[in-house]
């Protein structure tokens, strides 16, 4: 399928992708990171250009300065979380500002521990964390509640609603259910299987897909 995407997206918001099964959801998230290229077109945050095919330029990931949080966690699984946390962080030194966040979602607790000891909504609590340890100017979530129950679900949702809050970065979220984004998102941007998308405030745009 070819996603044809024009569009700008509120650095200042948490804005969810939302469509069905294969509309490109994901891989629209991955073009922004830089994991996947664009056939064309150009990607441009703020005022830096990081993918632009008339200029030939296409920036790495590293070079973006994201934070992508996988469906499947991608926690290393012989290191505990503080050594996932420290793996990730610049001079090896975990943040201020993840350090208040570890206090606060109350993960302190699970420092010494490794992946496997862990239920899924901490995982993916410690994955969102590792990820803020790069201190990155935007994070994005590709379909992080998939895995999880309604319950862990509903604790998540503040867990990224608190970092918002804590660390006003720009968010994307990937899903595919309308309960989590109309809870969640500020915004959405809703990617239709004929290649065309509708973007808004999610009681206008989800309202007239229901």
């Amino acid at each position: 399928m070819t996603i044809q995407l024009k569009t700008s997206i509120d650095t200042e918001k948490i804005t969810a992708f939302y469509g069905k099964s294969g509309v490109g959801k994901s891989s629209v998230l991955r073009m922004i990171a830089g994991l996947e290229t664009p056939d064309s077109g150009e990607v441009v945050f703020k005022d830096q250009t990081w993918f632009a095919s008339s200029k030939k330029v296409n920036l790495d990931v590293a070079r973006r300065n994201i934070g992508f949080v996988f469906q499947e966690y991608n926690l290393f699984p012989t290191m505990t979380v503080e050594k996932n946390m420290l793996y990730a962080s610049k001079n090896n030194e975990i943040p201020n500002v993840v350090h208040e966040m570890i206090q606060t979602l109350e993960v302190e607790s699970l420092m010494s521990s490794y992946p496997h000891e862990l239920s899924g909504g901490q995982k993916q609590r410690v994955a969102i964390l590792r990820a803020l340890c790069q201190q990155p100017e935007a994070l994005l979530l590709d379909e992080p509640f998939s895995a999880l129950d309604d319950d862990t679900i509903a604790e998540l949702i503040k867990v990224i609603q608190t970092i918002r809050k804590l660390n006003p970065i720009m968010i994307l979220v990937v899903s595919h259910r309308k309960d989590i984004i109309f809870k969640l998102a500020e915004e959405v941007i809703h990617l239709k299987e004929n290649g065309t998308f509708e973007q808004g405030l999610p009681q206008d745009v989800l309202a007239r897909s229901l």
